[in-house]
């Protein structure tokens, strides 16, 4: 048998147990840090794993549901002593008390909140100590909201830290909390602040502490341990980039906080490094809502139809080089894999048929559409960017990381305005991968490789926005097909990254068809223009 006991200070599970059950644990609470096989090529002595429970068989508190799993998998009989659960889970949450509340906030308001709204907000309340997984458009700003009213109105709460990824979203979640108050008919009863790199504030007593503080990872890493220990609750939104140093830098340094809650619309994969890293600072996830259900059963959501291009270019001698390089051995370069996919793209972003191709699409679309590209030292979205504003009538906008945030924001505006359909936004995956509201959005081009599957699902989620009269969002996608050879051959990286990002496609329930486009049976595509 496996008993569980919680530290007085709430913060880890003391865990016993006979041998064999013990090492059974110890094995599946060690995995494998990001990136170990290359790890291992550079440096064969190089430690790869990580283990979440220490020699006193101690793990974090966040992970007592993977603790859970492991004893149901193995059939270890799991006994939890004390007041365990009790101190888990908070016994004077009630649902009726809530739904009341819930019913009082909204009663005269122009907003209200949906059924999957409410069970997420309850649960984070509940637990105190955990995550929720909402699909992008599910409405997790909302939810916030929702949970810092209660929390300020029902609980007494004084000091709210609300952790965003960028200054954007900063700025942009403070603005909606005002605009949700303004909607329910309330006055601001609440005071705010912002931390990020426009923040002059250098408040450090208690009292200046406005009652939620919005900031970004970077500015807050920054603050010191007496600033942020003063917070009463922590939520983390987007809370994926949790594995980061700076958000664990955080979360160490409000040691104070009773409760500490995460939000992400992509939680990292089962029984990863960063699964369990992200749960161990903050806790498991409590609630999901994936964005299947949100489209297909919440009706929540606009449906997102991907088309992958399986683009053709290159001639036969090209291709042939590719295939040699790809077959070169790499035992005594680990680097190899890298520098034959910079190659590759490399060999992409010079072709003037891909290019030619991209814009030529480009310039007759009829709707709105958000351009994705990721490479912005090479400069292939600004390329494509003064082609479309030079060579079309198109509104052509360009965003990445150096763009001004207020200059960001019009271009976001002016898209947003424009019901003729003639705006395209060319933006880097850093910058408009996540967190981005814009409805009048009907298209989106994925013009660089990535096989992330939290980068491509908050792609994605730009799309899912409802706006009247939008019935789906179009995704096209470009995949770069240097296959070469008779019988055995080896796929190339970027074809490799496309049939990923197909496998993802297909895990989260989006429409996919794949379609082979040869370009060398075209004429030239410069003719086109």
């Amino acid at each position: 048998m496996v008993s569980a006991r919680l530290s007085e200070d709430g913060k880890w599970i003391m865990l016993n147990g006979e041998p064999i059950e013990m090492q059974q644990i110890r094995l599946s609470f060690t995995k494998k840090v990001n990136s170990w096989f290359m790890l291992k090529k550079q440096n064969p002595d190089a430690k790869v794993e990580e283990s979440f429970i220490n020699h006193l068989d101690i793990i974090p508190r966040g992970l007592w549901i993977e603790l859970v799993n492991v004893c149901t998998k193995f059939n270890f009989p799991l006994y939890f002593l004390d007041d365990f659960n009790d101190r888990i889970k908070d016994p004077s949450v009630t649902r009726e008390r809530f739904d009341a509340y819930i019913a009082d906030l909204f009663g005269n308001s122009t907003l209200s909140a949906r059924d999957y709204q409410r069970d997420g907000v309850f649960n984070m309340l509940a637990y105190k100590n955990c995550c929720i997984e909402v699909s992008t458009s599910g409405g997790k700003t909302f939810m916030a909201y929702m949970l810092f009213r209660y929390m300020i109105d029902v609980v007494g709460i004084r000091h709210i830290l609300f952790v965003t990824p960028g200054t954007n979203l900063t700025e942009q979640s403070a603005e909606k909390f005002i605009q949700y108050d303004h909607k329910n008919g309330k006055c601001i009863d609440w005071t705010y602040g912002t931390v990020s790199a426009k923040s002059k504030s250098k408040k450090k007593n208690s009292d200046d502490i406005p009652t939620i503080v919005f900031g970004n990872y970077q500015s807050l890493r920054n603050k010191s341990d007496e600033y942020l220990s003063k917070f009463d609750v922590v939520i983390v939104d987007e809370c994926h980039h949790a594995r980061s140093y700076s958000i664990k830098s955080i979360l160490h340094k409000c040691s104070r906080a009773q409760y500490k809650i995460g939000m992400t619309g992509t939680f990292p994969e089962q029984d990863s490094y960063d699964n369990f890293t992200l749960q161990s600072y903050i806790g498991p996830v409590v609630f999901r809502l994936s964005s299947y259900s949100l489209i297909n059963e919440k009706n929540s959501a606009t449906p997102v139809h991907v088309n992958m291009l399986n683009l053709r270019y290159l001639d036969n001698q090209t291709l042939n080089d590719l295939f040699l390089l790809r077959n070169v051995s790499k035992k005594d370069d680990p680097a190899m894999g890298t520098k034959i996919l910079n190659r590759e793209k490399e060999v992409m972003r010079d072709n003037p048929d891909r290019f030619y191709y991209i814009c030529s699409m480009l310039s007759k679309t009829t709707k709105n559409t958000l351009v994705i590209f990721s490479d912005i030292q090479n400069e292939y979205g600004r390329r494509i960017y003064n082609y479309i504003k030079d060579k079309t009538p198109k509104n052509a906008y360009y965003i990445d990381g150096n763009t001004n945030e207020m200059v960001r924001q019009q271009m976001k505006d002016a898209m947003e305005a424009d019901l003729t359909g003639n705006t395209i936004i060319v933006a880097s995956m850093g910058c408009f991968s996540e967190g981005i509201d814009i409805c009048n959005m009907f298209n989106i081009f994925i013009v660089e490789t990535t096989k992330s599957a939290i980068t491509l699902a908050q792609i994605l989620g730009r799309g899912m926005r409802l706006f009247e009269g939008k019935e789906r969002t179009i995704v096209i996608d470009f995949v770069d097909d240097y296959r070469y050879g008779d019988g055995f051959y080896v796929d190339n990286y970027l074809y490799k990254h496309g049939m990923e990002r197909y496998k993802i496609y297909q895990e989260k329930g989006f429409p996919c068809n794949i379609v082979d486009v040869d370009l060398r049976a075209t004429t030239t595509q410069k003719r086109l223009f």
